[in-house]
């Protein structure tokens, strides 16, 4: 019983081997029939029924064995290497069914569904394609969207395993079993004009169909050739083309002039150089796409200024060029916080080459744009910050312009401003209000006639300031009280104060003129800071020369004390000296007998 059923098995599979041979590989139908006689054999006790056999009509894929789950691991370990290359990076954009909120600037790019390539990768070479192949040599018909859907398994094949169907058919339609000179490319099935070609080996490939004059959009996912010439014909009637998701080391030549591109993309491949002119004769174009390759520069462009360009995941890219491009306005780059350059730094000891975000290179185009009107700025530095992090730091050069106040505006990140040599009296209330003030961390305010310094209290400036420059100023007075806290743990700041003429006193000679020397390093040239009312400098003052008060009439306090005391004593004396008279003689001292009598006088003669 067990044998004929056995038997009933192999003529089936034999069967439909002879009717479609194109559907079943040799050497599977060989294992089937090997596994079958096999078992025919081991089976010495009743079994349970045989497996069944079903076949689909519609879809010569779907034809499916059951089998147990142990011979289904072996089946799947024989057949586990698909012979063509499959699509393995995923695509830089959204997928169309997926995505809900396209950006502006992709409204006019063409993306087919990964799960296309995944599809067609699983229908193989069907009966569909021999016509799909005619009708696009003929140049014309469209496909229906069926054409490009997945088979549906029939009952039996939906209980088998899906990806032990996907990988029988990989060696089926790998590049090396397809005709490099036959159409390998199908249309969208619900984008009309708009074609999708995968696994591609050969340029041939696409350039064969024969309507490709008629197509409008094309996206090709895992072309591996080495090089690609733009200059081919086929590209001429595209307005959105993307090749992603490949291997491609070169872009060659240039796109036909007035080509009608608005959408370009070649993103997720390993391109090492691009043509100079590549896209710059394609005046339409909306977006160029380049992202996650190999480059270091990006191709040239003079048409259509401020066109989104995406070239993150480009780790070779150098900084040098794309200042040029940041400041001639010819691209607006897509994920700047995501796109890095590879900046040359020169430090004091040595040299290195770090990763800059875009995003911080594009701030040197503020640096020029923003700059005060008369004054010179330019990127001074790129500071490196940890995690990729980065600041440019900018220069305003402000000096020698004969200026009476500070500027209102400055670049944003300016960290080092020069007024020298101006006429500044006052540096008022910026670096408490205006925020472009907040950044400065040197200020270079040498050879002005600003009278103090005590509007810098409280601000971010006196915060975390690394360089303050107030030589040859009118400072009157230097106020240690919040300078010390501004100096206070702190490592490396310096204020420079020389040619100042300070008004000096007692108190210079006692509290300055210590606080100094305690701040030495701090204040470098403090040796050079003079007094306005002494020929000398703060650091010469005598205290017990300087601490002496001027002559005042309280300086003889002690002279009338002791006079009134002497004149007290001798009235006194002379009281005691009457009265001992009058006692004695009876005579009254002269002054008394020279008295006139009062109408009291008799009260004592009494």
């Amino acid at each position: 019983m067990i044998a004929s059923k056995q038997f009933s098995l192999l003529l089936l599979l034999l069967a439909h081997a002879c009717a479609r041979p194109d559907e079943l590989p040799a050497k599977l139908l060989t294992e089937r029939v090997s596994e079958a006689s096999a078992s025919a054999a081991a089976s010495p006790s009743p079994s349970p029924p045989p497996p069944t056999v079903t076949q689909s009509i519609e879809s010569p894929i779907a034809t499916t064995i059951a089998t147990t789950p142990a011979e289904r691991s072996v089946e799947s370990e024989k057949l586990e290497t698909p012979a063509a290359p499959t699509t393995t990076a995923v695509s830089p954009l959204p997928e169309s069914s997926t995505s809900t909120e396209v950006p502006e600037y992709l409204k006019n790019c063409f993306y087919a569904e990964e799960k296309l390539c995944l599809n067609w990768l699983a229908t193989g070479n069907d009966p569909n394609a021999a016509e799909r192949n005619d009708a696009g040599n003929a140049g014309g018909q469209q496909e229906s969207g069926d054409s490009v859907a997945a088979p549906t398994a029939t009952a039996g094949s939906a209980a088998g395993d899906p990806s032990e169907n996907l990988t029988m058919n990989s060696g089926q339609v790998g590049s090396h079993d397809r005709d490099i000179n036959s159409c390998q490319c199908r249309e969208h099935p619900t984008r009309p004009g708009s074609w999708y070609c995968c696994n591609l080996s050969h340029i041939n490939m696409i350039s064969s169909c024969g309507n490709i004059s008629k197509w409008t959009n094309l996206h090709v996912r895992n072309l591996t050739v080495p090089a690609l010439d733009l200059l081919n014909s086929m590209f001429r009637s595209l307005q959105s083309l993307a090749i992603t998701d490949g291997n491609i080391t070169q872009l060659t030549n240039a796109f036909p002039k007035f080509s009608a591109l608005r959408c370009l993309d070649f993103s997720n491949n390993k391109i090492v150089e691009i043509a100079p002119r590549a896209v710059k004769d394609v005046p339409h174009l909306e977006f160029f796409g380049i992202a996650n390759n190999l480059l270091s520069r990006v191709p040239n462009r003079n048409q259509n200024k401020n066109m989104p360009l995406d070239i993150s995941g480009n780790m070779r890219m150098l900084c040098e060029p794309l200042n040029d491009l940041i400041y001639t306005d010819s691209f607006i780059f897509v994920n700047p916080d995501r796109s890095f350059c590879l900046y040359n730094a020169t430090h004091k000891w040595f040299n290195s080459t770090d990763l800059v975000s875009v995003k911080q290179l594009e701030s040197i185009k503020k640096c020029g744009t923003k700059c005060p009107t008369n004054c010179v700025c330019n990127i001074y530095n790129i500071m490196i910050i940890q995690n990729d992090q980065s600041k440019t730091v900018c220069n305003v050069d402000c000096s020698n312009l004969g200026l009476v106040e500070l500027p209102q505006q400055l670049p944003d990140n300016t960290f080092t401003l020069n007024i020298s040599n101006n006429r500044i009296s006052s540096l008022g209330d910026h670096f408490h209000t205006n925020p472009t003030y907040y950044n400065i961390v040197k200020l270079v305010a040498d050879n002005n006639q600003i009278s103090s310094i005590y509007e810098f209290e409280g601000t971010k400036f006196i915060e975390h300031f690394q360089r303050l420059y107030m030589r040859n100023n009118s400072l009157s007075k230097i106020p240690e009280y919040f300078l010390n806290n501004a100096l206070m743990d702190t490592d490396g700041r310096r204020i420079y104060l020389a040619e100042n003429r300070l008004q000096c006193d007692c108190n210079s000679a006692k509290t300055l003129q210590n606080w100094l020397k305690e701040r030495s390093t701090d204040i470098p040239d403090y040796m050079d800071i003079r007094c306005r009312n002494l020929p000398q400098s703060v650091i010469e003052l005598q205290e017990s020369k300087l601490c002496q008060s001027p002559p005042d009439w309280t300086d003889y306090i002690y002279y009338l004390i002791a006079a009134e005391v002497i004149l007290l004593l001798a009235l006194i004396t002379k009281v005691s000296y009457d009265y001992w008279v009058f006692k004695t003689s009876g005579y009254l001292p002269w002054p008394a007998s020279k008295m006139p009598k009062l109408p009291c006088d008799w009260l004592c003669e009494s």
